[in-house]
């Protein structure tokens, strides 16, 4: 909180380039004394900020003095925006102020070229989304009933870590005391979240885990004909393409099999067919003889 307010007192007086201490005790709900002292933690920095007395006096910073903006380029510069860009489509109420300030500070970049648009997301993702990330800022426990990929619901309660998006889902990283192990959750099967008011003490976790070929998820191998190339040169990475003589493809991707998976491989109707493993061969298969069963039911 400290560091907040010392560096915003610098940006203020970087903006107004004069302030009574008064105000600024009123600006941040604190006595003048702490202003006072702030100012000597500042002084002791290095930055020569300095107070005057008498009808125009206040705190200020030497003439002149301006914060080294070339330490970062255009393009480091431009990266921090478009970061905190990013993140402002997810939490505007504590992103907003901050980009602002930096983007001040840096001047002219090249805002606005871009636009992220999560209302598909839906209401119910985006709480979920807000509490895990406030579970993780607080090291507080969370809990949530989670539907597994066996249809199976279950309560569960983890160490919250980290937020990651794969393969256009989000997930949580976590430490979970029910199986004492790294677990993943998705985000669409978490359902009642609460965030505990018991913290835990941080693991010494190893997160640089190539959750891709965790026993979690399961490397499935298709052949995709032609007349669905724009869908491969969308929804796949160009090292797990291979196009054949024919102009078909042979595609490899790496899911938790779910009744999402088989949806996505279903989506692809007669243009596609699973050659490996020979366990998903068999459910696509039963899932269509079911289907034909339904319809052919209503006739």
């Amino acid at each position: 909180m400290k560091l907040n307010r010392l560096f915003e007192i610098i940006y203020i007086l970087l903006d107004k380039k004069k302030i009574t201490a008064k105000a600024l005790a009123e600006h941040f709900e604190v006595s003048t004394r702490t202003i006072y002292r702030d100012v000597e933690d500042i002084s002791s920095t290095g930055i020569p900020i300095y107070m005057s007395k008498g009808k125009n006096g206040g705190i200020s910073l030497l003439p002149n003095y301006v914060l080294d903006k070339t330490v970062l380029t255009e393009k480091e510069k431009n990266n921090i925006i478009s970061a905190l860009q990013s993140l402002n489509t997810l939490d505007k109420s504590s992103v907003e102020e901050t980009l602002n300030k930096v983007s001040s500070f840096f001047g002219d970049t090249n805002q606005g070229f871009y636009e992220i648009d999560l209302d598909d997301w839906g209401s119910l993702i985006k709480d979920q989304f807000e509490k895990s990330k406030e579970a993780i800022l607080s090291r507080k426990l969370l809990s949530f009933v989670y539907l597994s990929s066996l249809n199976k619901r279950g309560k569960r309660i983890v160490e919250p870590y980290k937020l990651w998006f794969k393969g256009k889902n989000w997930y949580l990283k976590a430490f979970c005391l029910n199986k004492n192990e790294v677990r993943i959750f998705r985000f669409s099967r978490m359902r009642q979240v609460k965030i505990l008011e018991e913290q835990f003490e941080p693991r010494n976790l190893d997160f640089s885990i190539n959750y891709e070929n965790s026993n979690q998820t399961t490397e499935i191998i298709m052949k995709i004909d032609s007349d669905m190339e724009y869908r491969v040169l969308d929804e796949f990475s160009e090292k797990d393409v291979v196009q054949n003589r024919d102009g078909s493809f042979t595609v490899k991707m790496r899911f938790i099999e779910d009744s999402w998976v088989y949806g996505y491989i279903l989506s692809f109707g007669s243009s596609a067919k699973v050659i490996s493993p020979p366990e998903i061969q068999n459910t696509i298969q039963n899932i269509l003889q079911n289907m034909v069963l339904n319809y052919s039911n209503n006739v």
